[in-house]
């Protein structure tokens, strides 16, 4: 392997292959291939701009999810991920044959007093982190090849103490996340749920809901409709759009507040991230902002992802100081939602992360998460050490009720004390 000279690498790559173009601004095209690995050249951005037009053609054409598209993760970048310091190192790598990018691998660097950590660009608000493969991944990456071809990726990666890579799901789309290849992987301490829709909601409501469920449902929304108008709306001017997302933060907040949970929106950059892709003409149709009004009240607000068929039910929030509270309004918005997704063409509805008990009225997919952590150094074993040991138990509480039901009662008391320091869920 060798890093070829900048005034080299047009010519080292083959005719009309698109690599050296968005390369070139790095200056750091890498050559393959390397014993059995696949023909692939390799190109690590410092930046996004460069990977623009690739990135946003791929996951269009190949298989990703919501969370590695180019609007969320440059976002993120804009508004979190350079104020926390992280350092974007995206690989690209590029099939010389077929003469197109074959992957993009959002990664970037975090520094800290324990070492130096390679992670996935999105951090905690991504549910799903992944790469970006073409269709074209699986026949020229033959399995058992990655593991090879990562080792490869490392080695011009800058050096780092720690890899930590978190919520890989299984598959990307039909194919296999290459990821479950590298060994070291451990499941996440929660889940993800999703549903498969129906070409109408009566079809899809008839299979899910028993008769005694759907008079429940029934009586909740009469008594809900006692109150006034039950409407879901979804705003268009884009004034209208940030209120509701306020709307929701206020009510999201209040919600952790009583759980005991710490409040993402309180940390630096996390609103602004939220209501740039909400409120921007480039993401009109990937973001989805809804409420549920009753009696011309914001009962419940919703902000949602569309993306490729399936709708992904990020973060839903409901009113609880409201004398209807009570009523379900954040269900009786679920299924609202629902209905909307079916209406315009979804396929699927994604809860994504999260083993809430209320999910498993609804889903039928179970999409389970791993995190692949290994040390590359004497400091980073050193530092993980502990951190492996809580993510133990983290999933062992998590995944055993008794314990999980105690943990969430202690922590909601907890955060209703003076000055308390309210933890993470």
């Amino acid at each position: 392997m060798k890093l070829l000279p900048k005034k080299t690498e047009a010519k080292s790559a083959p005719v009309n292959f698109r690599a050296p173009a968005a390369a070139e601004a790095e200056g750091r095209l890498i050559a393959g291939p390397w014993g059995s690995t696949p023909d692939v050249l390799l190109s690590v951005h410092e930046e996004f701009e460069s990977l623009q037009g690739v990135w946003m053609a791929l996951e269009q054409s190949g298989d990703c999810t919501a969370f590695q598209t180019y609007a969320w993760l440059s976002s993120w970048f804009r508004n979190i991920g350079a104020g926390e310091g992280i350092e974007p190192c995206i690989v690209a790598g590029w099939d010389a044959n077929e003469k197109g990018a074959l992957f993009i691998l959002p990664l970037g660097l975090k520094r800290g007093l324990l070492g130096t950590r390679l992670v996935w660009l999105g951090g905690r608000l991504s549910d799903y982190q992944a790469p970006l493969i073409s269709k074209a991944f699986s026949r020229r990456v033959m399995h058992g090849q990655f593991k090879g071809l990562w080792a490869q990726i490392r080695e011009v990666l800058p050096e780092h103490d720690i890899v930590e890579l978190n919520r890989l799901p299984e598959k990307l789309g039909e194919q296999a996340n290459p990821f479950m290849q590298l060994g070291n992987l451990t499941e996440h301490a929660s889940f993800a749920h999703m549903t498969r829709l129906k070409p109408t909601w009566d079809a899809y409501y008839n299979e899910k809901r028993s008769s005694g469920s759907k008079k429940r449902d029934r009586q909740k929304r009469r008594k809900l409709e006692e109150f006034g108008d039950v409407v879901l709306t979804t705003p268009q001017d884009k004034a209208e759009i940030a209120e509701t997302v306020d709307a929701l933060i206020a009510q999201k907040s209040a919600t952790f507040a009583r759980m005991g949970v710490a409040n993402p929106f309180t940390q630096p950059g996390v609103r602004d991230f939220y209501m740039e892709l909400a409120t921007s003409d480039a993401t009109k149709g990937f973001i989805h902002v809804a409420r549920l009004d009753v009696g011309g009240k914001v009962a419940a607000a919703n902000w949602g992802i569309s993306f490729g068929g399936r709708y992904h039910y990020v973060l839903a929030s409901y009113a609880e100081n409201e004398e209807f509270s009570k009523r379900g309004p954040g269900m009786v918005q679920l299924m609202e939602l629902m209905r909307h997704a079916m209406e315009t063409g979804h396929t699927e509805f994604d809860f994504t992360i999260g083993d809430e008990s209320y999910k498993e009225d609804w889903c039928e997919v179970e999409i389970r998460l791993y995190d692949h952590v290994e040390a590359t150094t004497v400091r980073g074993l050193l530092a993980l050490l502990p951190a492996m040991a809580y993510r133990r138990v983290k999933r062992f509480i998590k995944q055993t009720p008794v314990l999980w039901e105690t943990f969430t009662r202690l922590r909601a008391a907890a955060g209703t004390l003076p000055g308390a320091v309210l933890a993470r869920a």
